[in-house]
């Protein structure tokens, strides 16, 4: 595959990234989120925040290293490697965790069923095209 054909699909990751990282922000699941984290002790709730805080700030950067450094990243240099390993990395971390998360009698709609599973989908050819941009060593 040509080197300009991987920096689009690089490039459109970076957007999917952000599109992921919006659709996160406004999905329901799981339903009653604010109830739930009101009845835990402070310290549990702030974990929580804190932890889909993270979650989001990765994607962001995620996004931005693929919509900013699309070119470097195909080029192969050690430094774009390691990038393309952290984010095959975790996104396949993402795709092992979600059937353990337990979200399924949540998906209450088919709306949501398909997006959980295009999320899934999402993680796993995030996890074997970035991964192949890590070891496959320099250019394309």
């Amino acid at each position: 595959m040509s080197p300009d054909l991987w920096i689009w699909g690089v490039r459109a990751a970076g957007v999917f990234h952000f599109v992921t990282l919006a659709l996160a922000w406004r999905t329901p699941i799981p339903p009653d989120w604010e109830r739930n984290l009101a009845a835990l002790p402070d310290i549990h709730r702030r974990f929580a925040v804190a932890q889909n805080a993270a979650v989001g700030a990765v994607m962001a950067v995620f996004g931005a290293v693929c919509l900013g450094l699309a070119p470097e990243l195909v080029a192969g240099a050690p430094t774009a490697r390691a990038w393309s390993a952290a984010i095959a990395l975790w996104w396949g971390g993402r795709l092992v965790v979600l059937p353990w998360l337990g979200v399924r009698p949540t998906l209450t709609t088919p709306w949501l069923r398909a997006g959980y599973r295009a999320l899934q989908a999402e993680c796993a050819a995030y996890a074997v095209l970035f991964a192949w941009l890590a070891v496959r060593g320099s250019g394309t």
